[in-house]
């Protein structure tokens, strides 16, 4: 029975097949309803002659088990696998949500470059996904534009949707500077240059064209890893676009048994002959395809992906881990970002290319900020190990570098404004000490009597009045200094414990409770750690300029403190590490910082000194000093929330040019937020549960 007839079906008594959406060598995607719910869902059958190979089969169950046990909102939903046995012939299908958008390929067949925000967003939702299946122990292999696909979500944006896990490898991954490094894959390697026309037998399985919703993604067939394939379709994919057609359909190429068996390479056109030719298995050949055995699908120099996409690694058949996905990735953001991918070709031009050429460097192409450039192109490494080390840290650093530091004083001040009332209790509280000293201050100094002349010195002719007045007001003045050091802290920590918290959480309930418990956790280390950074670079201020440098770089020294636990030389040592990736936004931020306060006591010293000038008040260069400390400490209630907001966002933006995930300072919240409610008890299980799954 031919799936054609399959429309009209219901299989399993589930599924009533509606109408073929696309068609393959191994089988075809269905529209079919869920009768139980009416709901209209892609089902993916294999063609009835092949069940007959448990490989096969197999391989089908694995793209079910590995999509299944992925729960992630940017991995297309695989609902059902089964068995079903439609007149006679029994079938193997895989049931999954139904899509109705486009591909990438689709948007960059007509778009070709695409806006910096659009990359920024597709990457992060793509990686997010991939990042996912790779915690997981699931590594792609075939990440291309035509299995990302964009699904509108009714907000004016897209869920981008990962398709086609059927290439995967479930195994152990582990990411760059975790042990080994890979899976449990193939440990051979595949000298290209003998895989020749002249070699062996082609088993060709063909491409598999699937169809979600009204638009068509190609998608790589499930082929058995018997035997070495390259496969390029001799009809060119509506989808694939423009750029590289050709050689972007899904290639295999695979042996059979040893890594020594070879096989042709079939041309993009062939003749009848030829083609007859190429399927006239002998017996024995057949033979060996039926009994390969299906609990080793990958085998000993096995390729499987799509040329113009795949790593230089996997082009020389070597155990691949979570990297080889950070290449394909980086192919392509490159080729949303320049137009066209990094290197075109025939397939085994396309491999040679990946595993031997640089790519073309991406400001050639497009005028885009150095940095986001330097972060795609580090994905293209030969090397793995100077990849990004996960997906997740890729596109976080993506994202950090498309953005300069004026979009970073943008989201600041929105952040500020947008929670003002929260940041000025937080420093009012705390202020108040401060403004009561200052008050104090500027009232002994306004009633210290007018000093008289000098007079001819008399035994013990000292001023009691004045002499006490002035230790008082000495103390006081000390007790001010350190005290606004410690207000300070607090206020900072305080400010980067929730600022953080809104960028990595933002619906989540602020809570000043929460913040002044995480500071006092950690004041002591706080203090100390400001402490170690003001004598050291205070005193480089004689010669200035080691004293800039100095404070420049232990900048960000407060959020290391408080975000990441580390004290005194670690945390200068690594806030000296963080200002190195964005050295030239803390200078701008620093300069900000200082402008702040220095205008607004301009602005009030200017006045205030006329003011007394004008009313011939004797005491007027010192009262002009105490009324300015009094408004500045006033207006640092206002000022200082803003210049710790712009230091915690400097900070984070710091971690993610590194490549960082930040998943460790979410962790944090989810510890220090206890849950109150069942509900909340409910909602920390099932996110533990779904983690751990």
């Amino acid at each position: 029975m031919g799936l054609t007839q399959l429309t009209g079906e219901v299989l399993d008594e589930k599924y009533r097949i509606e109408k073929e959406l696309g068609k393959g060598g191994m089988g075809s995607v269905y529209l079919a309803t869920h009768l139980g719910t009416s709901r209209p869902v892609a089902v993916k059958v294999i063609t009835p002659q092949f069940m007959m190979n448990d490989e096969f089969v197999e391989r089908f169950r694995r793209e079910a088990r590995a999509a299944g046990r992925l729960h992630h909102p940017n991995v297309v939903n695989v609902t059902d696998f089964g068995f079903a046995n439609v007149e006679g012939a029994r079938i193997a299908y895989l049931v999954m949500e139904y899509l109705d958008g486009c591909t990438l390929a689709d948007v960059l067949a007509e778009e070709s470059r695409l806006p910096i925000d659009w990359v920024v967003d597709i990457i992060e939702q793509a990686s997010s996904a991939v990042d996912e299946a790779h915690q997981q122990g699931t590594v792609h292999r075939d990440l291309k534009p035509d299995n990302i696909w964009l699904e509108p979500n009714r907000r004016g944006g897209y869920t981008v949707k990962v398709l086609d896990f059927g290439l995967a490898k479930l195994g152990d991954v582990h990411t760059a500077g975790e042990g080994s490094g890979s899976l449990p894959e193939s440990s051979g390697s595949v000298d290209t240059a003998k895989l020749s026309r002249d070699s062996a037998t082609l088993i060709d399985h063909s491409r598999t064209t699937g169809v979600i919703g009204a638009r068509t993604y190609a998608q790589a067939a499930d082929p058995s890893e018997a035997a070495t394939q390259i496969h390029q379709p001799t009809v060119k994919d509506e989808s694939a676009g423009s750029n590289g057609a050709d050689s972007e359909a899904a290639t295999q190429i695979q042996h059979v048994g040893s890594s020594e068996a070879v096989t042709l390479v079939r041309p993009a056109v062939e003749s009848e002959d030829e083609r007859t030719r190429m399927f006239d298995f002998t017996t024995a050949e057949n033979q060996a395809r039926e009994t390969v055995p299906a609990d080793g699908l990958t085998r000993v120099g096995s390729i499987l992906g799509t040329p113009i996409y795949m790593s230089p690694e996997q082009c020389r058949s070597e155990a691949l881990d979570a990297r080889s996905d950070i290449y394909s990735l980086g192919v392509i953001a490159y080729q949303m970002l320049a137009g066209e991918p990094p290197f075109q070709g025939p397939p085994f031009e396309l491999m040679t290319l990946h595993m031997e050429s640089p790519p073309p460097p991406l400001r050639q192409k497009r005028r885009i900020p150095r940095r986001m450039a330097a972060v795609v192109m580090s994905a293209l490494s030969k090397n793995p190990g100077d990849r990004p080390a996960t997906a997740a840290g890729f596109a976080s650093a993506l994202h950090a570098t498309s953005e300069g530091t004026g979009a970073l004083l943008r989201r600041a001040f929105a952040l500020y404004i947008e929670h003002f009332p929260k940041f000025f209790r937080v420093t009012l509280l705390m202020y108040l000490p401060l403004i009561a000293l200052q008050t104090a201050l500027f009232v002994i100094s306004a009633m210290r009597p007018e000093v008289p002349k000098p007079e001819p010195a008399v035994a013990g002719g000292v001023n009691f009045t004045t002499s006490a007045s002035g230790v008082v007001e000495v103390t006081l003045s000390i007790v001010t200094f350190f005290a606004s050091f410690i207000i300070n802290a607090i206020i900072i920590g305080a400010t980067i414990r929730l600022v953080t918290q809104l960028y990595l959480s933002p619906l989540r309930p602020l809570q000043i409770k929460t913040a002044y418990r995480a500071v006092k956790k950690r004041l002591k280390p706080l203090l100390y750690t400001l402490f170690i950074s003001s004598i050291r670079w205070i005193p480089g201020l004689i010669l200035l300029i080691p004293g800039v440098i100095m404070f420049i770089r232990y900048s960000l020294a407060g959020p290391v403190v408080m975000m990441e636990g580390l004290k005194g030389k670690a945390a200068l040592m690594r806030s000296k590490t963080l200002v190195k990736r964005c050295w030239r936004s803390v200078i701008v931020i620093l300069l900000f910082q200082w402008a702040i306060p220095g205008i607004a006591a301009s602005l009030v010293a200017i006045p205030v000194a006329i003011a007394f000038k004008l009313a011939r008040i004797p005491q007027a260069p010192m009262l002009t000093g105490r009324v300015t400390s009094l408004v500045v400490v006033m207006l640092n209630v206002i000022i200082v929330p803003l210049i710790a907001t712009l230091t915690a966002l400097l900070y984070l933006k710091a971690r993610q040019i590194g490549g960082e995930t930040l998943r460790e300072a979410l962790s944090q919240f989810e510890e220090e937020d206890t849950p109150r409610t069942k509900w909340q008890m409910r909602m920390r299980e099932r996110l533990h549960t779904t983690t751990k799954s």
